[in-house]
């Protein structure tokens, strides 16, 4: 373990000396102030940064900054949130230091925030050519969530994220879209760098199913200084995955004081309870340099939205659905319950929020090596614990209980243990007119499955009631280089050349559980049937199923970022990246802005992308028990998932993934009609080709090839695979407003913004392979055996494909407030066995507030809730989705989940 971190940092230092000798050179020096035009106050934490390059440095906590540049000519600009930008021509000669002084503005609406993101040199959010969120500290605190996901499901309307239950892994680890599309379709990045994702594949009966997305929730949010949401393809910038957009983290880097703050809540039903500490403290490191580190803990109790079970307990053979679960039955369960002193209650499930207890802590630091050039790092370690229930065992259901150790069936509990670790080193500077930035960053993430209050059934009173179902894993070392280099060209406002190279190492693991977890013993039914092997839950994985994948890919990437003029941006880049495992793609992008008059642009961007498989697509294989819809009913069985590469996938005719590949097209105006307001609205255009999906289910009993290829797998009823499945099409809109004035003696911000998208199935591929051996090649029955209307649902209309916000926020001397309103839109849910059985759940508006008062010396106290008014999503109205009274809600689609109403109280502490 301690030597995956040493790798990273051992190998920047080892950059270190001869990079110091690179950089140093004769440099010139800006250095000053950067004060209040009102008050002549400092500023603290401005951004000075050289105009059309990567330069930039933050003013201390005297509003000063000093930045080493080439000798030259140079545009330096001063930008703080909530002012309005000033910039000066200077020119400076090698040796020479000279001093430029800024006054910045005040202004109530704040725009003026630099991105990391969309551009390897320094802009603003409203100078981007495709468009930027940027989501501040203080808005993350006012959510009053306690989770990054949750958090970014808050503010940005584009993204959606909501948890899940009865999904095993997926309980835990909340599948996230951007757009409307998958997980694994939007890239992460923290300060810049790429984000390794989860060990985990989402292969249950949920959105994103077949996916694998980064575990946003392992950063803490008190490490974030802010959040950036590309709203574009950026594959060409970026690589693989950034065909939705891009997510960058951006960490705190105070170099003094303390943060503190401590959050207590509950749900509207008394559950869910909520406890979270976190601290933040800034350390300085010279006169440059920081050291900033943040310790966050969350203990987060589960919650239950089951209804009172109404299906049978004791009566053989158990019926399958309500209509024959007659009243004579029922009676005889009455009868039992009375006798044994049990009610109904004792038999219900646990349908909701998983329980976790998570502890994490992040580091962020920088100290000059030189007068031009700096070392950096950051990462971060996290453990969480979870909890959550599966579907409960019956004591009718004989192939599944062991009446010797459970005599009235059980619930199992699917407990995971999470670790996730990252650390990135690298070193910066200029040398020779260029930007360089070279980094290594390592990340890790382990998924633990520990199956509790349960029974290998076929081992019968030998069993134990606890099991290691085995681990997960998953690693990524990335290893970058970024060169950025001005060009002077006549008539030409700034044009920056940018190159640069990328290395990746993934590795993919899966790790065997216990023996008990996945034996199939001696055990039978009275009938003679054996019982089903491995824990009652989540079997474990076998010696059969361990993997340890890697491969490795290389890339590079050559832009021009310029601005032609004051109202023409145009930037053109294209990358070319080699995988090990499938071969090479290229991408390409241009972007473009430009401002017809004074305020009011327009902007567009034209671009391709692709999304290399995961290995985890690839290699993961199991055999897993899954309750689905039989005769109208849900019923547990056996469901193989076999690795793309296997023989029982090529068997079904399933080919070799390959690479998802995109066609990103995006048109856009802004307009600023006054300094107080801004207007900006986006149309995009994504095509997906060869969209890797998990199939749906091939059934051994509907088909007698299914049942020849499936015979060596004891138990086993159903196959899927993962799959070049299909091409979507998603268009959408995207607008935003902000307007912000003095209002009495404090400050009104208004925010309203709306999200518009549709997906839709343009085809299913069906390979030729399978042609040949299903369905004498009916191209209709096929496709359903590959896409039916259940898993379609999920792609197309499983999200709300309409939502919107609307946020108010009033400050005025030490008390602060904030309302917001959140739109979500009709949902539908398409039952595998036909319309009869399909789903619609209508919009729902909820409302969130939060008040805060500064009690003074750093104190402040906050109260506030998410969802007020407790409103729930739309009830179920199908029996048979409704499962014997137990799933009130859908699990299967969620527009905000079903925890209903968050009210807390927050204590927050700064000196």
């Amino acid at each position: 373990m301690r030597s995956t971190f040493v790798l990273p940092l051992s190998a920047a230092f080892l950059f270190v000396v001869p990079f110091v000798r690179l950089v140093a050179q004769q440099t010139g020096t800006v250095s000053g102030t950067v004060v209040a035009t009102e008050s002549g106050a400092p500023l603290v934490g401005a951004s000075v940064v050289v105009v059309g390059t990567a330069r930039s440095v933050l003013t201390n906590e005297k509003g000063q900054y000093r930045l080493s540049v080439p000798a030259g000519a140079h545009r330096v600009r001063a930008r703080l949130i909530g002012h309005e930008a000033a910039e000066e021509r200077v020119v400076v000669r090698a040796g020479q230091t000279i001093t430029v002084d800024f006054k910045l503005t005040a202004t109530p609406l704040s725009l003026n925030e630099v991105v990391v993101v969309g551009a390897r040199t320094s802009r603003t959010a409203v100078e981007t050519p495709v468009p930027v969120d940027v989501i501040t500290a203080q808005e993350v605190i006012e959510t009053g969530h306690t989770e990054v996901n949750q958090i970014l499901a808050t503010l940005a309307p584009s993204f959606n994220a909501s948890h899940q239950t009865i999904a095993d892994g997926s309980d835990h680890i909340n599948p996230a879209s951007l757009r409307g599309l998958g997980p694994d379709q939007v890239l992460v990045l923290v300060n810049g760098k790429r984000r390794h994702s989860s060990a985990l594949v989402h292969v249950n009966g949920t959105f994103g199913r077949g996916t694998v997305g980064v575990d946003l929730n392992a950063i803490p949010a008190a490490a974030i200084e802010r959040i950036e949401v590309l709203r574009d393809g950026a594959a060409a910038q970026y690589g693989s995955d950034a065909i939705a957009g891009v997510i960058n983290i951006v960490l705190k880097d105070r170099a003094s004081g303390i943060q503190a703050s401590s959050t207590a809540g509950v749900t509207g039903e008394g559950d869910g309870e909520e406890v979270r500490a976190d601290m933040n403290v800034g350390f300085g490191i010279g006169e440059r340099g920081f050291f900033n580190v943040t310790a966050d803990y969350l203990d987060r109790q589960a919650t239950n939205r089951a209804g009172p079970y109404s299906g049978p307990i004791f009566v053989r053979p158990a019926p399958s659905n309500a209509a024959a679960y007659t009243d004579s039955l029922r009676q005889i369960d009455s009868d039992s319950l009375t006798a044994y002193g049990l009610t109904r209650n004792d038999f219900d499930m646990r349908i909701g929020q998983s329980a976790a207890t998570f502890g994490t802590v992040f580091y962020n630091t920088m100290f000059p090596l030189a007068a031009n050039a700096e070392f950096y790092s950051f990462g971060g370690f996290s453990n969480r614990a979870g909890d959550a229930g599966a579907f409960r065992r019956f004591p009718d259901q004989d192939q599944q209980v062991t009446p010797e150790i459970f005599r009235y069936g059980f619930l199992p509990l699917i407990n995971t243990g999470i670790t996730d670790r990252s650390v990135s080193a690298g070193v910066r500077g200029s040398t020779n007119g260029w930007d360089v930035d070279f980094s290594l960053t390592h990340g890790r993430n382990d998924f633990q499955f520990l199956i509790e209050n349960t029974v290998n059934a076929s081992m019968g009173a030998s069993s134990p009631t606890t099991f290691n179902a085995g681990r997960l894993g998953f690693a990524q070392t990335v290893g970058n280089l970024d060169l950025v280099r001005p060009v002077t060209l006549p008539a030409v406002k700034a044009m920056s050349l940018v190159l640069g190279g990328e290395f990746r190492l993934e590795t993919y693991r899966i790790e065997a559980g216990d023996e008990p977890s996945w034996l199939l013993g001696p055990d039978s039914t009275t009938s003679g049937q054996p019982k089903l092997a491995g824990a009652q839950g989540f079997p474990g994985f076998q010696p059969s199923n361990e993997i340890n994948r890697p491969r490795t890919s290389i890339g590079g990437y050559a832009g021009l970022e310029s601005q032609l003029s004051n109202r023409v941006t145009l930037d053109l880049g294209g990358r070319y990246e080699n995988y090990s495992d499938f071969g090479s793609t290229v991408t390409g992008k241009v972007a473009a802005r430009l401002e017809l008059v004074p305020g009011f642009a327009l902007r567009g961007a034209l671009s391709n992308g692709f999304r290399a498989p995961s290995l985890h697509q690839v290699w993961f294989n199991s055999v897993s028990t899954q309750f689905v819809t039989v005769a109208g009913a849900l019923e547990p069985q056996q469901v193989l998932t076999s690795n793309n590469l296997s023989r029982v996938t090529e068997a079904f005719g399933i080919p070799p993934l390959k690479e998802e590949t995109s066609l990103n097209a995006s048109l856009g105006a802004t307009w600023r009609p006054r300094d107080n307001i801004s207007i900006t609205a986006d149309a995009y255009h994504i095509s997906i080709d060869d969209r890797i999906v998990i199939t749906s289910q091939f059934i051994a009993a509907n088909d007698t090839i299914v049942q020849r290829i499936l015979a060596p797998f004891p138990g086993v009823a159903r196959a899927q695979f993962f799959a070049n499945a299909v091409d979507t099409r998603t268009r959408g809109v995207d607008v935003v407003v902000a307007y912000a004035r003095a209002l009495g003696q404090g400050t009104l911000n208004l925010t309203a913004a709306a999200s518009f998208t549709n997906t839709t199935v343009e085809r299913i591929n069906i390979p030729d392979a399978m042609r040949s051996i299903f369905a004498n090649g009916d191209t209709n029955v096929i496709k359903n055996l590959i896409l039916n209307r259940e898993d379609r649902n999920r792609l197309e209309d499983g999200l709300p494909r309409e939502r919107g916000t609307l946020s108010a926020r009033y400050g005025v001397g030490r008390f602060s407030g904030l309302a917001r309103a959140t739109y979500y839109g009709v949902i539908h849910y398409r039952n595998p066995g036909g319309p009869a059985g399909d789903e619609r759940f209508g919009a729902k508006t909820l409302f969130d507030l939060d008040l805060g008062y500064d009690v003074g010396r750093g104190v402040k106290v906050n109260v506030g809730g998410s969802n007020i008014f407790n409103v729930y999503p739309d009830k179920q109205i199908n029996a048979g989705n409704i499962s014997f009274g137990r799933f009130v809600y859908s699990r299967r689609v969620t527009q905000f989940g079903m925890n209903g109403g968050f009210y807390y109280a927050r204590l927050l502490l700064s000196l």
